[in-house]
């Protein structure tokens, strides 16, 4: 097999309009999309990586691809310049090396640690399987602003100076988020931080509670960190909130899209009654705009954003179908250009930013491939 097999190469010339709201769809002349499909060399290897990305992280320099096999506890090391199988790392399951019971997420710390995470701790390890930190969510007691008794810390972190502090979201279950903490792992302490603009999104939930069962279908809100500032952004509304920790301060860009709407539907309900409420109300929200994450670009310093429409699925059909967007800001997060991609008909589930394209993740027959997507201004 070869290392780069061109599956697709095709050159799109899109038209833009202009528009003097800088927060709404604007754009300079034309862009051109250059987008095309590459394999991964498994070398014989079987990568559970083609058959799905969810637990995963990209090496500072981003030339590897971590990816954590739950059913082998094996971190898949992906050579993404040479675009093959590069090694596979193999975890203690038990003993003192352990990162514990199945992680929610993993985290690559520069380019020598590798961290995991879920609701009872966060474990960090070096590339050869060995220990090098442990940060227990429950065991150890936060002091300054602590915990509510109903609260916990949402094990999608944002790491600050190594593993000394980290930025997560505080979550009630049912209720939506609207607080962020600063923990330091060393002294022990949390700082909560309030981010009232994100009541807004309360409702345009789904919740669901007979006795001890329950069923939430919520927004999902996401974190990232550019220009040491902290930015909070969420699937249901056309926007970004902008923490400063500098300065303590909240401000949000708001975007105004003509090909999409600008936010979801809320339900006409929140707590529903019976099973069959929640999926109804969860399909409802499912079928309407998702607001992808923002990638960052540093050589076009240019953020790029993907989002989608599921389509209705026909009676009897498995497979959702969905219209995809391609959404473009510059570094002050002012809104350029938008387009529909056309031949695209399923929802980019995992995406990410690297050598000035967008890369997405496809299983090509288990196998691991990407659609590349970049973008050349004129």
């Amino acid at each position: 097999m070869n290392k780069l097999f061109l599956l697709v190469a095709i050159l799109i010339l899109i038209s833009c309009s202009k528009n003097n709201n800088e927060n709404s769809t604007g754009a300079i002349g034309e862009i051109n999309l250059e987008i095309d499909t590459v394999l991964v060399d498994s070398k014989g290897e079987v990568l559970m990586a083609g058959t799905y990305l969810s637990v995963f992280d990209l090496s500072e320099d981003k030339k590897y691809l971590y990816n954590f096999d739950p059913n082998t506890y094996q971190v898949e090391v992906i050579d993404l310049d040479k675009l093959e199988i590069h090694r596979k790392i193999q975890l203690e399951i038990e003993g003192p090396n352990r990162i514990g019971d199945y992680p929610n997420y993993l985290f690559a710390l520069g380019n020598s640690e590798l961290a995991f995470s879920n609701y009872m701790t966060c474990v960090a390890v070096n590339l050869n399987g060995e220990k090098t930190f442990e940060f227990n969510l429950v065991k150890d007691r936060l002091e300054s602003d602590s915990l509510k008794s109903n609260e916990s810390l949402y094990p999608d972190f944002l790491f600050i100076d190594g593993h000394k502090e980290l930025y997560t979201m505080i979550e009630t279950f049912g209720q939506n988020i609207t607080t962020i903490g600063l923990v330091n792992t060393s002294t022990k302490t949390l700082k909560r931080i309030e981010i009232p603009q994100l009541e807004k999104l309360k409702n345009f939930r789904v919740l669901w509670k007979n006795g001890n069962a329950r069923s939430l279908k919520a927004p999902l809100v996401t974190m990232g960190i550019w220009d040491k500032k902290i930015l909070i952004a969420n699937n249901t509304i056309n926007e970004v909130i902008v923490y400063d920790p500098k300065s303590e301060s909240i401000s949000v860009k708001t975007f105004e899209s003509k090909l999409t709407p600008n936010q979801k539907t809320p339900n006409e309900k929140v707590e529903v009654g019976t099973i069959q409420e929640f999926m109804a109300g969860a399909i409802k929200l499912n079928e309407q705009i998702e607001f992808g994450k923002l990638n960052w670009d540093p050589i076009t310093k240019r953020f790029y954003r993907l989002s989608s429409i599921s389509l209705p699925r026909p009676e009897g059909v498995e497979t959702y179908k969905a219209d995809v967007f391609l959404t473009v800001f510059d570094e002050e997060l002012n809104m350029l250009w938008e387009r529909k991609l056309d031949g695209f008909t399923k929802s980019p589930v995992t995406t990410f930013f690297k050598d000035g394209a967008i890369w997405i993740h496809e299983n090509l027959n288990d196998e691991l491939g990407f659609i590349r997507i970049k973008v050349l201004e004129n």
